[in-house]
């Protein structure tokens, strides 16, 4: 199974100039089994989706007169459900995506996709809620998305990046962070992770294989 979680800045790049064609086209090239995008607008959902021809849910965080925005997961195999679950927050709206998938008929993979706040104490109240949210789910659990920390830590869950040691590559070059993750429960052993870096975003798109 191949996952990429990628913040994609609202279809632009560090300069805000507009790379949602480029992203759409990458995104299509990597063939991924699982995508976790973060800062999508609902329209922009609608455009991949529709081009990548794959299964996806969409979860507005912020939905107002002015946007729907928030995250969204594509799948290339059936999403048998979806949640949505609002994050306690102090100002922006933040939430998480969880889908529900059966693979081969016989095996139900969770993925969670969240994009997590900019207050530390805000962020561990949300981390909390997470792991509260998938100690009810059946089945396999990867939890993805832009966490706004480094050194985040979810316990019995692998982090890819840690557990095949390239925990020092940035995700958010502007400020030489590693803020984005994919973790998965301790049933799957991550083979492969990687950070792409492309310039369509302000931040780069996280590839991990199970």
């Amino acid at each position: 199974m191949k996952v990429v979680s990628y913040n994609i800045h609202r279809g632009t790049d560090i300069s805000n100039k507009s790379t949602l064609k480029e992203m759409i086209k990458y995104l299509k090239d990597l063939d991924s089994d699982i995508i976790c995008l973060q800062e999508v607008l609902y329209y922009q959902f609608i455009k991949i989706k529709s081009t990548l021809g794959m299964e996806g849910a969409f979860a507005a965080n912020v939905d107002n007169k002015i946007m729907k925005y928030g995250v969204c997961t594509l799948s290339k195999s059936k999403i048998e459900s979806s949640n949505h679950i609002l994050l306690s927050s102090k100002k922006e709206q933040r939430g998480l995506l969880s889908i529900k998938l059966l693979i081969e008929n016989k095996h139900h993979f969770n993925i969670i996709n969240t994009h997590l706040g900019l207050d530390k104490e805000e962020r561990n109240k949300q981390i909390i809620e997470v792991l509260n949210f998938k100690d009810r789910l059946t089945g396999s659990v990867i939890i993805c998305g832009d966490f706004n920390d480094k050194n985040i830590d979810l316990g019995s869950y692998y982090d890819s990046a840690v557990y095949l040691k390239h925990y020092n590559i940035p995700t958010l070059p502007k400020y030489n962070a590693r803020i984005d993750y994919i973790f998965v429960d301790k049933n799957h052993i991550p083979k492969e992770y990687i950070v792409d870096k492309v310039l369509f975003s302000d931040h780069y798109p996280i590839i991990c294989k199970f």
